[in-house]
């Protein structure tokens, strides 16, 4: 089995991060420099911009889950047999509860480790901890600016989660492209293309 080119694939998610963590931010600043312009025409078709955003978020979703699985199986065609973690049960901790505060950090940590050589694989670095600390804050950031400004109708919720998005959503292309860059020295073989 041949090394797969991240390369592309990385582009392609790191552009899907910034156009989802961009995408709140562009909202409010044409709410908040075009009030009438965005009532008129943004306000009337709200849900359906809404519902775009969801699927966008999902779609982002899926992409980076694919990313991890053939981020996961260089690992194995590069010829690491002593892995915890296989490149689906890096994907499906992310779904288990409880199991999902740590196990797909533990996961991503065992990727980052693995492809730039680093053993054990369980070593901590910074740039993994800031992206699984904005990773859980971003998910309960909803919940807690919801909480926390209930009886406030001011934009504040959206302004602080947009400013956690954007720093998740650099800290998570510093991590994707390092992984990438890594795993392009994973042993000698010639990269083929994912689109290819």
């Amino acid at each position: 089995m041949k090394l797969l080119n991240l390369g592309p694939l990385t582009l392609f998610l790191a552009a899907m991060i910034v156009v989802g963590a961009l995408w709140s931010p562009i909202v409010l600043a044409s709410a908040f420099l075009f009030p009438e312009a965005f009532s008129q025409n943004i306000t009337p078709i709200a849900q359906q911009v809404d519902l775009a955003a969801s699927i966008f978020q999902i779609s982002t979703m899926i992409v980076f889950s694919y990313w991890i699985y053939i981020a996961g199986l260089n690992l194995l065609a590069s010829g690491l047999k002593d892995l915890e973690f296989s490149p689906a049960s890096r994907i499906w901790w992310f779904f288990v509860p409880i199991a999902s505060f740590v196990k797909p950090y533990q996961g991503m940590r065992e990727l980052w480790n693995a492809s730039r050589g680093t053993w054990p694989y369980d070593t901590n670095t910074n740039l993994l901890g800031i992206w699984w600390a904005l990773w859980l804050l971003s998910a309960l950031s909803v919940w807690i600016t919801g909480l926390a400004f209930r009886d406030d109708i001011s934009q504040m919720p959206l302004i602080i989660n947009s400013f956690i998005d954007i720093a998740q959503a650099i800290v998570a292309i510093l991590l994707i492209r390092g992984i990438a860059q890594a795993q392009n020295n994973l042993d000698g073989t010639p990269l083929i293309d994912i689109f290819a």
